[in-house]
């Protein structure tokens, strides 16, 4: 039977604690609380007739029935009854039952008892624990402002004069030419010059463009003069003035901005916690769950559940999923 992600199951299964998903049933039986009809499952010889399965489907809002029209989300709809009425037959012999607050409720409310338990049984999470993931995480919290910039290289190493003032000039008339031409109508006039004329053979072919860095970034790769001017220039599209490094002259174009990050350990740390907690609660419900299943002995009668009448009137129509079954 198909699976849900572990960040699906326990809001599925609450909303079927919501619900009331399962009554007491009497073993083994074509009927459940006095309802009589075709039974879809046996869990550990408790049914869930086609009739309950109905009935849940209708008080589910129309665009939710609607995802349970095909054979296969039936399917799915029923294993999450049937992962509920384990829970049901845990929360039983757990002795929840007997509790008074219990005794007054719903079983739905025993349910949602149990799901606590499961929760508290996790545990808490040490400042070790968090500490460490945020130091393996850091990039998420903290990082630094990158700029996308496009730049036209033209090289000229430091000790030959002759060929710096050569590149020097080239650089500067590049310029001029290419604001220019940016002043009309040629918006690529920066890209088709960097196509033509940059030395930069891993970025040429793609106008220049060096994608998003850091300023140490471009630092390391360009040197200190090319990652200031590129940082310099305050608007998107704008062209810096030429720039002299050891390796050459530039020009630079700003293309994006990203604002940079730094967000310290105490100001995430209850967000850090609220995610642990979750993903640690969500493992140990499947965990829970599988157990039970495999204790448990569950029937699926596919025939009766085909016949399962899913009232999707009025549902607004769904966008296809990956898994989705064509007619």
């Amino acid at each position: 039977m198909r699976m849900l992600s572990p960040s699906l199951r326990l809001p599925l299964l609450a909303s079927l604690v919501l619900l009331g998903c399962s009554g007491d049933k009497s073993s083994g039986s074509e009927a459940a609380n006095g309802k009589q009809g075709p039974v879809v499952a046996l869990v550990n010889g408790q049914p869930v007739t086609a009739e309950e399965v109905e009935a849940k489907l209708r008080e589910q809002p129309a665009f939710i029935r609607a995802r349970y029209a095909t054979p296969e989300k039936k399917k799915e709809f029923l294993d999450n009854l049937i992962r509920f009425e384990l829970l049901a037959q845990e929360a039983q012999r757990a002795g929840l039952d007997k509790d008074p607050e219990i005794q007054a409720t719903l079983q739905k409310v025993m349910v949602q008892k149990l799901l606590r338990q499961q929760q508290e049984a996790t545990g808490t999470l040490s400042e070790t624990e968090l500490r460490k993931y945020y130091d393996e995480h850091l990039s998420e919290f903290v990082r630094p402002e990158r700029v996308r910039v496009s730049h036209i290289f033209l090289p000229a190493v430091e000790g030959d004069t002759a060929k710096r003032n050569q590149a020097r000039a080239a650089a500067t008339k590049l310029l001029a030419d290419v604001k220019a031409k940016s002043a009309g109508a040629n918006t690529s006039a920066f890209e088709l010059a960097a196509a033509e004329h940059s030395w930069d053979k891993a970025t040429k072919s793609a106008g220049g463009d060096l994608g998003f860095l850091s300023r140490e970034e471009l630092t390391q790769a360009w040197e200190a003069p090319l990652a200031a001017a590129a940082f310099a220039i305050t608007a998107d599209s704008g062209v810096g003035p030429v720039v002299e490094t050891s390796k050459g002259f530039h020009l630079v174009k700003l293309l994006g901005r990203q604002l940079g990050t730094n967000q310290d350990f105490d100001s995430v740390k209850a967000r850090i916690e609220s995610r642990l907690l979750s993903e640690r609660r969500a493992r140990a419900l499947d965990d829970f769950i599988a157990g039970l299943k495999s204790k448990a002995k569950i029937e699926v009668r596919d025939d009766v559940l085909a016949q399962v009448k899913v009232d999707a009137e009025g549902a607004p129509a769904l966008p296809p999923t990956s898994d989705a079954r064509q007619p």
